[in-house]
């Protein structure tokens, strides 16, 4: 089987790690992680876990510089002035309440911009496809995980590149519950002690975030 060449779009978290080992597992061929930093609170630990993951599935990883995406400011991901929301387990399902997190750590147009990018790279590099990490459990809240956005970018990326990249994701009809799940099937140990899906930096997840709160359930969960 011919393998797809395609960039990754790694943060670290649960999902985009999940879509790179589910890639390599699958029909594609990575040619290169691509991490971004966006001015978020978690950036050093995020990338510490992109050098770990691709280190483990001997991949490439390079960091892209926007910054100025969180100096637009009015997210708390990325304005020190602005206070992380915390959530209880109870709480994770509690639409009123999670549409107001969602709105609290929204970065303007932060999918957007980013596919837009990695699309560049890919396209330079031969990539027929970047692929990224979304999730049936956030698209409640987040349009920019829905299958109806994946489409739209893979549309307009066919105006915009040579080669007509897509956007692909193997996770997005899937909870956190359902990915952990199927992590847990594969046939190389997936390694999820390298992720960092909480919200700050530091050496050990905060635990109370909403990220941590969803991660550590479906980790749960899905044993």
């Amino acid at each position: 089987m011919q393998k797809i060449p395609s960039v990754v779009l790694l943060s670290g978290g649960l999902d985009s790690s999940a879509n790179l080992a589910l890639a390599l597992e699958g029909d594609a061929s990575v040619l290169l992680c691509l991490h971004v930093d966006y001015g978020q609170r978690a950036e050093a630990s995020e990338w510490r876990a992109v050098q770990r993951l691709s280190q483990y599935y001997s991949v490439r990883a390079e960091k892209l510089d926007l910054r100025w995406l969180g100096a637009l400011g009015g997210s708390s991901l990325t304005d020190a002035r602005e206070s992380v929301p915390t959530l209880i387990r109870s709480e994770l399902d509690d639409l009123e309440k999670i549409t107001k997190t969602a709105k609290s750590v929204w970065v303007p147009n932060r999918n957007g911009v980013m596919i837009q990018a990695a699309a560049a790279y890919a396209e330079r590099m031969g990539a027929t496809q970047v692929i990224v990490g979304f999730n049936r459990e956030e698209a409640t809240t987040f349009p920019d995980n829905t299958g109806e956005f994946l489409e739209a970018s893979s549309h307009a990326l066919s105006y915009s590149t040579q080669n007509h990249v897509k956007v692909r994701c193997f996770t997005t009809d899937l909870d956190k519950v359902e990915i952990c799940k199927k992590l847990r099937t594969l046939s190389r140990p997936f390694p999820f002690e390298a992720l960092w899906s909480c919200y700050h930096s530091g050496d050990v997840p905060c635990g109370t975030c909403e990220s941590c709160g969803r991660l550590n359930r479906a980790l749960e969960e899905s044993t």
